[in-house]
């Protein structure tokens, strides 16, 4: 089974904020998509392109170790990475500049691993984490596979809207349920539905069939599964394929999953308004 997103945690303590300019032009920049993966042309330190994927679940962004040489960047550190999957130790390195679009990025510290490691990860060169995006407002068309950059007062978004709230270095968002409240991470690197066992008064459906979910940080077996109903805001899906994974203790107890972006047609996440607009024709 491919990633269903990356999440790095335990990130340092002293880690500044990295600071994120956009031009006040909306502009837009295609993506290559496979299974709902976004993948961006991105410059680091003004070389490149590179090959980036655009995964809202990451906490931090992250490159190959031979990316890392191609840029030169420097060692600072290293950090703990963890996952549904397992966790591990990595190195951080300082990247001056992410360019992609409109969006410069300035002062990322970066996560380095060997991304060959997980499934399709041989064809991309970095991740794009919550450090980078959490500043910054823009829609997702996943119909004709476009980032539309906006700048911070434009409001043209139409859809279910939804509170994001900050947990563990991502956003969150709560899912009213019929009996229960689902608190999910809004991932566009997710390839399915996951949810975390025990899953209280949810109308899931086991299926006998088991899986591996392999991350950045390691690998896990998962159980396939039905979720017969699921709302999201306005919107309600049923029979939604999903996966059940343990949790090993890596994952903020508020988090019960993560929802993969691509089940809606537009999404558009505005950082600093801390709102989630899903969109679905």
């Amino acid at each position: 089974m491919r990633t269903l997103g990356y999440l790095a945690l335990g990130f340092m303590a002293f880690a500044s904020a990295p600071h994120a300019a956009v031009s006040e032009r909306a502009d837009v920049t295609p993506f290559e998509s496979g299974h709902g993966d976004i993948v961006l042309a991105v410059r680091l330190n003004g070389q490149g392109p590179f090959r980036f994927l655009l995964d809202t679940g990451s906490t931090h962004t992250v490159v190959s170790p031979k990316t890392a040489e191609a840029i030169g960047a420097p060692v600072v550190a290293r950090t703990a990475m963890g996952s549904a999957a397992g966790s591990r130790e990595t190195l951080v390195v300082r990247v001056n500049s992410l360019h992609v679009g409109p969006v410069i990025v300035s002062s990322l510290l970066a996560s380095v691993i060997d991304l060959a490691e997980i499934p399709g990860g041989s064809t991309v060169d970095g991740v794009i984490g919550h450090d980078a995006l959490a500043p910054l407002r823009y829609t997702i068309d996943f119909r004709q596979r476009l980032v539309m950059w906006s700048p911070s007062h434009a409001t043209d978004a139409r859809g279910s809207s939804l509170e994001l709230q900050e947990s563990g270095g991502r956003f969150l968002i709560a899912l009213p349920q019929r009996q229960s409240l689902l608190r999910l991470v809004p991932d566009s690197g997710a390839a399915s539905l996951l949810l975390f066992a025990p899953h209280a008064a949810l109308p899931v459906t086991s299926l006998p069939t088991l899986a591996t979910l392999k991350t950045m940080s390691g690998q896990t077996d998962v159980r396939m599964a039905t979720l017969r109903e699921l709302h999201v805001g306005s919107l309600t899906f049923r029979d939604v394929a999903a996966v059940v994974a343990r949790r090993d203790g890596s994952e903020p107890v508020e988090v019960d999953g993560l929802l993969p972006l691509h089940l809606f047609d537009r999404v558009t996440i505005d950082g600093p308004g801390k709102r989630l607009i899903l969109e679905k024709t």
